[in-house]
């Protein structure tokens, strides 16, 4: 068994197609994984932008000074200052009619920290609505403190109350989600974090060595019906057996090595670019409604088990096809419209167990959902039980792994030679 496995991996490592493929694969991932560290930009006191490795560590700098843990009186004193910059007249500018910070205020005392006034000024924003500004916090009544823990408790019950023309919460659902934001812990802590969000940003990249491993091993076993093989194959004394045993295990060891060499090489240049400060901060210091009580450790974790589920539930599919279908091409094809599927249909503005089902589609669930309130409270309701987004997808993929292998088998097991 072990010189049949050998032999198998051979193959399809030994292939010249392959070869290329994965070693393009893997240059296509440093690429693009090495954008978002080349592109980055901060901005210092001056409003002068900084890129790059320059640009990463003033914004270390700048989220140092905005560590530690968000009380109610902090986050009150936060907004104050904000608003008192709107009291002193010559750092007023008038745009439109409406007041706002001149230039050299605006740089000086809120671009060092934008992202962290915009995360508590979201807290504030009605569900329905999106604002990239801080008016919120800006006409914010603070005499009685800014009740923020407060506030993001009344919002978790509006968004789940509130009436969507796609999909409107059930009972069973909102009790789901209530119970579930029970385990967020509060006060939370704050920090550079900027590493483990640029990787949610482009964690969903790494669905492209998942096409480079599909073709790679199209022709696992397509590829002896092409070739004649199969006849020699299926007549030999272990050709129904050990031999095709061999084959499913080649294409799954396969496959995880160069999956998790594009994995290591695609987030750890994220990582060793951004650093990995922030790891042990609560996921809610990105949206303070998010529901699941994870770090950014546990959160990319979870991302990463998904996407590595994704990829053997492909190659499982894959596995099936090539038992299925007498050439490789036409495997690959139905194999990329799987995958890139949901690049063809826009979410439904009507029609919510459309959305649901995208949801769950391969290259969408490579995608994180801890940004925003459409995708953290994303539910399947099952009578006596409802799944979240993340254990519906695990869930899901897990099974698909699992139960096309023994079809695969059993295919090209009882395949007919000529």
């Amino acid at each position: 068994m072990k010189d049949l496995l050998v032999f198998e991996l051979k193959k399809i490592i030994k292939k010249r197609l392959n070869i290329i493929v994965i070693l393009g694969s893997l240059a296509l991932t440093v690429i693009l994984f090495t954008l978002p560290v080349v592109q980055f930009s901060s901005f210092d006191n001056g409003g002068n932008q900084v890129r790059g490795f320059s640009g990463i560590e003033l914004e270390k700098q700048l989220q140092e000074e905005l560590k530690g843990t968000l009380t109610e009186e902090r986050i009150t004193n936060d907004i104050l200052k904000y608003q008192e910059l709107f009291n002193n007249p010559k750092n007023i500018v008038i745009n439109d009619g409406r007041k706002e910070l001149n230039n050299s205020t605006f740089n000086k005392n809120v671009v060092p920290k934008l992202s962290y006034l915009r995360f508590i000024n979201n807290n504030y924003i009605n569900t329905k609505f999106d604002d990239y500004s801080l008016s919120e916090i800006e006409n914010l009544p603070i005499e009685n403190g800014a009740n923020f823990y407060e506030q993001r408790d009344k919002k978790v019950p509006s968004i789940l109350n509130a009436n969507y023309e796609d999909w409107n919460y059930s009972n069973q659902e909102k009790s789901f989600w209530i119970e579930k934001n029970k385990d967020v812990s509060i006060p939370f802590e704050y920090g550079y974090h900027e590493g483990w969000i640029t990787v949610f940003s482009c964690i969903e990249l790494m669905v492209l060595p998942i096409i480079a491993i599909c073709i790679c091993i199209a022709p696992m076993f397509s590829g002896e019906y092409q070739s004649g093989a199969d006849n020699i194959i299926l007549s030999a004394r272990y050709g129904k057996s050990k031999l095709i045993v061999a084959k499913i295990l080649a294409a799954f060891i396969f496959a995880f090595i160069v999956y998790t060499i594009n994995i290591s090489v695609g987030v750890g240049t994220v990582l060793f670019s951004f650093g990995i400060d922030g790891w042990n901060l609560p996921i809610q210091i990105i949206n303070s409604t998010t529901p699941y009580s994870l770090t950014f450790l546990q959160a990319t974790s979870i991302c990463i088990l998904t996407i590595y589920l994704v990829m053997f539930a492909m190659v499982s599919i894959t596995l099936l096809l090539s038992a299925k279908f007498k050439t490789a091409f036409s495997v690959l094809i139905i194999m990329i419209c799987i995958i890139m599927m949901p690049l063809f249909f826009k979410f439904s503005e009507t029609n919510g167990i459309c959305n649901h089902i995208l949801m769950i589609l391969p290259y969408m669930s490579c995608q994180p959902v801890f940004g925003i309130d459409l995708t953290n409270y994303v539910s399947y309701p099952f009578p006596g039980f409802t799944m979240d987004i993340l254990t519906m997808r695990t869930t899901l993929y897990l099974i698909i792994s699992i139960s096309c292998i023994p079809f695969a088998y059993r295919v090209f097991k009882k395949h007919q030679v000529a």
